[in-house]
């Protein structure tokens, strides 16, 4: 039962409080003027107490008994008090307001008539007295009671709609977004075949004429690859204007930045440091990290309740630490749903690893590990370049065999002569063109991986393409990488792959995973759709039912299935309009009275 009360609305409670109001009426009234009671005062005080407490067990065990018990209970006590303590008979008021408080649409026709008619008149013929003041008395206590109910029903409705609109703007607000990245993609792929082709094959020819030039012209090869890159960045940069800025700054300036703006919305303290001498990381480690602090912000407040919130960036030899910690409620139990199981997923790409510690009251720690060095490279790594255009392998041979990591042990023009060469040479890595002639990249990619499930795949492409990524992880691509990537990056990416990892470019990584996201909840929607359930209830509406029939209410049901408390409220709002009720309290009493649950 405590359980059970825990989770009461403040509503709750006012009915609780004016049902105690009567009993303490009741019994003081006994002991101020006895005279009132002419009956045994502790037989009165005795039936007071079953009458305050029978209909609050009934409520909290069966609500759908409940106004029958209370109307019954509380008719026939005050039919005694006409006979026993006629003085009394006005505290039926109170027990009515609270009977209209808890009557619906569908049972304030009988319980009205019973509580504003029938019972007042049968205590007026027991009393000895005129039956008109209890009728109108107690009728003006019913609607009292009943139109308070229906503002309580319309706040709520008010909360629904509300949350409703809200939705309804992330959803056009998605909408544009979508409408933005379907615009970039569509202009990437016609750059490419011509811009894009041209500066990357100027940039990757020019790198590999670097070993073979005086030392006096190695600024001129610089200012040339500077000429190309920067262009080729340019470019992304007015594509990706179309959806998101691309973060161009150093891990301590975005981590400071976030806390600074993180401050500025919420109103709490963010307390920001820096241990140790920074030093240069991948733009893709910075992602990552200013990823995890976004999400441990946002968990701190929307779950922790927390007002104070500490995150120390530490910089070591052999390892990057990104710590937060907050002073909020804590968690009894750690729970990795989308926001935590995304910050791991995130970590792992890089040999990284996620610590949470909490407990309840006493706040929550988060702890960040990356390991600045990988594991060293002992062997020689056997490379295999396709792309159908000539200058692109030539180049990147040069380029890779002047490493002594690295063996280039054949080229290829296109997706079929590429699965030739791993027949005949084994690579330990294929790095790969996307779009080419004959067989492209993501065919030749499922048929390597159908026949040589071991053989490493890096694609390679001149603009990003979420959706293009997406499916060549889902095929089992261990890289996805830019050809104007920096001769250094592509190495240490290379080395990376060579020993387990995976390696997507920082600026698509974000976009893959809200794309493979989007996937699995379509696939999540339409295995849940061939399922039968009554009134077209999906399977994630149907437990939510049940949640509801529990008793939960809708912050703990969103903890049970990691969700936010918005989705979950957004369900409910469509699965009351299926059932075609108007709140959860209906949608409980029909689901157990149609055996829906």
């Amino acid at each position: 039962m405590f359980s059970i009360m825990k989770k009461w609305f403040w509503n709750d409670w006012i009915l609780v409080a004016i049902r105690t109001l009567w009993l303490v009426i009741i019994a003081s009234a006994g002991f101020i003027d006895p005279s009132l009671v002419d009956a045994s005062l502790w037989v009165v005080l005795f039936l007071a107490f079953v009458v305050y407490l029978f209909p609050l067990i009934v409520w909290c065990r069966n609500t759908d008994r409940y106004l029958a018990v209370e109307v019954t209970v509380a008719g026939l006590f005050h039919l005694f008090l006409a006979y026993a303590a006629p003085g009394l008979l006005w505290s039926f008021i109170l027990l009515v307001i609270t009977i209209g408080l808890t009557s619906s649409r569908r049972t304030y026709v009988w319980t009205g008539i019973l509580c504003g008619i029938v019972f007042p008149i049968l205590n007026g013929w027991i009393a000895d007295r005129l039956p008109y003041e209890f009728i109108v008395s107690c009728s003006l206590g019913f609607a009292i009671g009943f139109a308070f109910n229906i503002l309580i029903q319309s706040h709520k409705q008010a909360g629904i709609i509300q949350e409703q609109n809200l939705l309804l703007e992330q959803h056009i607000k998605r909408i544009e977004e979508l409408t933005l990245i379907e615009e970039r993609s569509r202009l990437s792929h016609e750059l490419h075949d011509t811009i894009g082709y041209a500066l990357t094959s100027l940039i990757v020819g020019v790198e590999s004429l670097r070993s073979s030039v005086s030392d006096s012209q190695i600024g001129k090869i610089d200012s040339l690859v500077g000429i190309a890159q920067h262009s080729l960045i340019d470019i992304r940069k007015h594509l990706h204007q179309l959806s998101h800025s691309p973060l161009s700054h150093t891990l301590s300036e975005l981590l400071q930045q976030l806390t600074e703006d993180f401050k500025k919305s919420t109103g709490l303290t963010v307390n920001f440091r820096v241990i140790g001498s920074e030093t240069l990381v991948m733009q893709k480690i910075n992602i990552c990290l200013y990823r995890c602090l976004q999400e441990s912000l946002t968990n701190a407040v929307r779950h922790g309740k927390a007002s104070v919130i500490s995150v120390q960036l530490h910089f070591h030899s052999q390892q990057l630490r990104l710590q937060i910690e907050d002073n909020g409620i804590g968690m009894e139990e750690i729970q990795f749903g989308f926001g935590l199981g995304g910050m791991k997923e995130r970590l792992e790409l890089f040999h990284g690893t996620l610590s949470v510690h909490s407990e309840s009251g006493q706040g929550t720690f988060v702890i960040c590990n990356i390991p600045l060095q990988t594991e060293p490279v002992h062997d020689t790594i056997r490379l295999l370049i396709v792309d159908d255009q000539a200058i692109i392998t030539d180049s990147l041979k040069q380029i890779l065999d002047q490493h002594p990591d690295f063996i280039v042990v054949g080229q290829a023009g296109d997706g079929h002569e590429a699965l030739e060469h791993c027949e005949r040479s084994q690579p330990d890595i294929v790095l790969m063109d996307i779009l080419m002639q004959g067989m492209d990249g993501l065919e030749a990619l499922l048929e390597m991986k159908q026949r040589w499930p071991d053989m490493k795949v890096v694609l390679m492409t001149t603009f990003e393409d979420s959706l293009q990524a997406a499916t060549a992880l889902e095929r089992g691509v261990e890289g996805y990488m830019l050809k104007s990537v920096h001769p250094r990056e592509m190495k240490e990416a290379l080395k990376l792959i060579y020993n387990g990892g995976t390696w997507i470019d920082q600026s698509v990584a974000t976009r893959v995973f809200e794309e493979m996201k989007r996937q699995r909840e379509q696939l999540e929607k339409i295995g849940s759709s061939q399922e039968n359930h009554p009134y077209g209830l999906t399977k994630r509406e149907m437990e939510i039912l049940k949640q509801l029939s529990n008793g939960l209410r809708y912050k703990s049901i969103a903890a049970k299935l990691f969700l936010s408390e918005g989705t979950i409220r957004n369900y409910c709002s469509i699965l009351y309009s299926k059932l075609g009720v108007n709140n959860r309290e209906e949608a409980i009493e029909m689901a157990r009275t149609k055996n829906i649950v």
